[in-house]
């Protein structure tokens, strides 16, 4: 790869870079990538060294960044299209992922990412709450970097209800985060980051979670943490909770908090802290409407995720589609009855467009390496075609690709400058994935069949 060069050429280029204006530039022009690394952006580039990529009849934007999936669950695709979150804990959490082995993990990490990459997305912040010993842990890592993608792998603190559980207290599973870091993360700079995914405040208590986050923050690492999507009367409210024990900072990225109060909202904003709304599974599973309209609101950034294939879609489009337009209901259902009905809607598509590359590098901690179409920045990016059937003729190219482009629209992804799907078609042996995630699939569902009874004590379903 070295001094190679691709030159982008020709497609209807849309930067993000707020230094181009509020929301970026859009024209039609040229992308060159060198080492991959974004070159040059600007109308007409001439590199006759450079590999060409025609681009005419394409939106050339920053690859689409999901900040919250649990990648692990793609064999499990559909389980739970019929459940709350009570019946996704029960199926998912408290019975399929006991029997998950380390080569399952590895295979759901790499055929996720193949699926996340197939719909436009660059990068993800994987929650991995299946890291069942150290073996589980080595598999999920390998699974995302063998795909190729941009990730941060979300080591998970979550106690999985094994019969013989590897880790026997807290200090073992923080002595293998650390083993990780040391062993896995030796230099800084790679297309996979660490970071640490939470055990659930209810499961777990206060005091579990401060050390949890303490041992990340020693680390450096970035934080993510499930919050406020169960209704507990009797229960202190988990973020203002967490705020009362200092816990709240720039390096948090909360997720739904459907349930949080205006208060709780606007003190993950004022301290820097990030949201990320996945409004499929919000919407089924009892969790409330989403928060990206008041956390906007009180100053936040919010961002989106894909968050269970074992449930609904890994198509970004779809959830900040779902995201935007519930928003815009729950604001127009105020003017319901008026004279004049509702005059101006609040949120914008671009805001949302915002909310999957910019906001999101920045809630990843990469802000200055991918999100934008910017010179010196890796080059994370994509191609939408904008001659399909549901993509023509062209008014405004943001508000195509929101509301009317889906992952078969995506022609082209490049992740640091390499090309990951060209041609609407990924360039990894699909032959391999199928057999791989087949296998896994069958091995959960006859694991699963021949004990049922692996609930935790106590545990009544639904």
């Amino acid at each position: 790869m070295a001094d190679h060069k691709t030159l982008i050429k020709g497609g209807t280029v849309m930067t993000l870079d707020e230094r181009d204006g509020a929301f970026g530039s859009t024209f039609t022009g040229d992308v060159l990538i060198e080492n991959g690394r974004i070159a040059l952006v600007a109308a007409r580039i001439n590199a006759p060294d450079a590999e060409l990529v025609e681009a005419s009849d394409c939106l050339v934007m920053p690859g689409l960044i999901d900040t919250h999936r649990h990648v692990w669950q793609t064999a499990l695709r559909g389980v739970t299209h019929d459940e709350t979150l009570k019946g996704y804990m029960r199926e998912i959490r408290f019975l399929r992922a006991r029997v998950y082995r380390p080569e399952d993990i590895r295979t759901g990490n790499y055929v996720g990412m193949l699926e996340a990459i197939n719909a436009g997305i660059t990068a993800v912040w994987d929650f991995s709450h299946c890291v069942n010993s150290p073996a589980h842990a080595d598999a999920a890592l390998d699974g995302l970097i063998d795909a190729g993608a941009r990730a941060v792998f979300g080591y998970g603190f979550n106690e999985v209800p094994l019969d013989v559980p590897p880790f026997k207290r807290f200090e073992d599973r923080l002595a293998d985060l650390q083993r990780v870091a040391a062993t896995r993360f030796p230099v800084t700079g790679g297309l996979v980051t660490l970071g640490v995914a939470t055990s659930d405040l209810p499961i777990c208590g206060i005091e579990r979670l401060a050390a949890e986050i303490r041992a990340a923050r020693e680390l450096g690492l970035p934080i993510s943490v499930h919050s406020n999507t169960w209704e507990f009367p009797e229960r202190d409210p988990e973020v203002a909770l967490m705020d009362r024990h200092g816990l709240l900072g720039p390096d948090l990225l909360f997720v739904h908090s459907n349930l949080s109060s205006d208060e709780e909202i606007k003190r993950i904003a004022d301290t820097g802290g990030w949201i990320s709304s996945t409004p499929e599974t919000e919407m089924q599973m009892s969790m409330g409407p989403s928060v990206i309209g008041r956390f906007s609101r009180l100053g936040g950034r919010p961002t989106f995720g894909c968050d269970i294939i074992s449930n609904n879609s890994g198509d970004l489009l779809a959830q900040a589609r779902l995201g935007l337009q519930t928003e815009r209901m729950l604001e127009c259902a105020q003017s319901l009855g008026r004279k004049h009905g509702h005059e101006d809607l609040t949120l914008r598509t671009a805001d949302m467009l915002r909310a999957m590359t910019v906001n999101a590098a920045a809630a990843l901690g990469l802000a200055d390496r991918v999100g934008t179409l910017t010179k010196g920045k890796d080059a994370d990016l994509i191609l939408v075609r904008l001659d399909d059937i549901n993509t023509m003729p062209l008014h405004d190219a943001g508000a195509t690709l929101l509301l009317h482009a889906h992952p078969g629209n995506v022609d082209s992804v490049f992740v640091a400058g390499r090309c990951l799907k060209r041609h609407g078609r990924l360039v990894a042996d699909m032959a391999r994935a199928r057999r791989l995630i087949m296998e896994s699939h069958e091995h959960v569902n006859a694991a699963i069949a021949r004990d049922r009874s692996t609930l935790p004590p106590g545990y009544k379903a639904a």
